[in-house]
């Protein structure tokens, strides 16, 4: 499918038309109220606890982002906003609590994969706290490079099988995936490995990704709507 520039720009959160309806926005996914994707969502519960830390910068302006709606989707799970988090006591409650194994999500050499024996044996009888930077590239390594706590925690990493399902958010490569698919891929591994007893469960997370995704493309491809941009077929 391609899509004109133009169309890709009613996407934005800066677009005119998202501003005009963003008067009642929901407090979950900060879309309007009629254009909610929390009605996407199927939570379930994890063994696991995740730790979704949001860039300011997502907070405010991202309205197409899946940071919100992955966090709505996992009962145990938390969401925090800022760039620097050394002294962010509500984190470094979860890091320094005993009973979680606290790792970053994040690629690097000395990362540990998320299907190793290494690490099924790191974590022992503790669960695990997963931490994930939802920003962009760029801001997630300034956060990365400001949190003094998150410099100090073990990294867990995971090849990607696919490319990304998330066709209306440009991804600065082929590797890269959403916060919702990288969560998806993390649980489908939790669960060969007997970390978590999901049944299944987490397929919800793609269900909920791909129901977002074909609302927005239906929304740039409907030409009744005042901003309609769109001038080649899906």
């Amino acid at each position: 499918m391609s899509f004109s520039l133009a169309a890709m720009q009613l996407l934005q959160p800066d677009s005119p038309v998202i501003r005009r309806d963003c008067r009642d926005l929901c407090p979950d996914c900060n879309r309007s109220r009629q254009s909610c994707f929390c009605k996407y969502t199927q939570p379930f519960a994890t063994k696991t606890h995740f730790v979704i830390l949001m860039h300011p910068r997502e907070f405010k302006r991202q309205r197409v982002g899946t940071g919100r709606v992955t966090r709505k989707s996992l009962l145990n799970s938390q969401i925090f906003v800022g760039v620097d988090f050394t002294q962010h006591d509500a984190l470094n409650a979860v890091l320094n609590d005993a009973t979680y194994l606290p790792l970053l999500l994040f690629p690097g050499e000395t990362a540990i994969p998320a299907a190793s024996d290494e690490m099924h044996a790191t974590l022992q009888d503790r669960n695990l706290a997963i931490i994930i930077l939802d920003a962009t590239w760029s801001s997630a390594r300034k956060m990365l490079r400001l949190s003094e706590n998150l410099q100090k925690l073990k990294r867990i990493s995971f090849e990607p099988s696919d490319l990304s399902r998330f066709v209306i958010k440009r991804q600065p490569a082929a590797y890269c995936l959403s916060t919702i698919e990288a969560v998806y891929r993390l649980l489908e591994i939790f669960e060969r490995r007997g970390v978590e007893k999901l049944q299944g469960k987490h397929a919800t997370l793609m269900q909920t990704l791909d129901a977002m995704v074909d609302f927005q493309l239906r929304c740039a491809a409907d030409p009744n709507l005042p901003s309609h941009r769109l001038k080649s077929q899906i």
